[in-house]
């Protein structure tokens, strides 16, 4: 799955269904900003959440039971980052699409689209590498397996 940063057209980002893995964010009051819209810091919270379920889920991080988890395993990140689309408002449910952009040799690159109503709200790429005991490290071929099963659907 070597491919540059970015190599999804910015149109096949804005649609939920090219993620291959989405999740549900309920919008809480202390979310909004005196303006009514959901605070710009609040929405780069949804997709760490969504980054955290997803490695959870897919991954087996942060859990003891998982059998994924073998070994020291850890990613860090080392660059997030967010474009506001549209403005996005409380009340609300929204998606947030998760889907591995890019990976390379001890890093990975997670797109995650924001959506509320079918609406793209948002877009961030985070850049994610992998360590144990303070170094970089590659990535474990079974986890890049995973990886590579969720890879974001871009058009051909």
């Amino acid at each position: 799955m070597e491919r540059p940063l970015l190599s999804a057209r910015a149109d096949d980002r804005r649609d939920l269904a090219r993620y291959p893995w989405v999740h549900e964010i309920r919008a809480r009051f202390a979310d909004v900003d005196n303006l009514g819209h959901i605070n710009n810091v609040a929405v780069v919270a949804y997709y760490e959440d969504a980054r955290a379920a997803f490695n959870h889920q897919v991954l087996g991080l942060f859990s003891t039971a998982s059998p994924v988890k073998a070994g020291p395993f850890h990613f860090v990140i080392a660059q997030t980052r967010v474009d506001y689309l549209a403005e996005a408002h409380y009340p609300g449910i929204f998606q947030v699409g998760v889907g591995i952009g890019w990976i390379g040799r001890s890093s990975v690159i997670y797109f995650a689209g924001l959506f509320h109503q079918g609406l793209c709200v948002g877009l961030s790429d985070t850049v994610m590498v992998h360590r144990v005991e303070s170094a970089t490290t590659p990535v474990p071929p079974d986890r890049r397996a995973l990886l590579e099963k969720m890879a974001f659907r871009a058009a051909e």
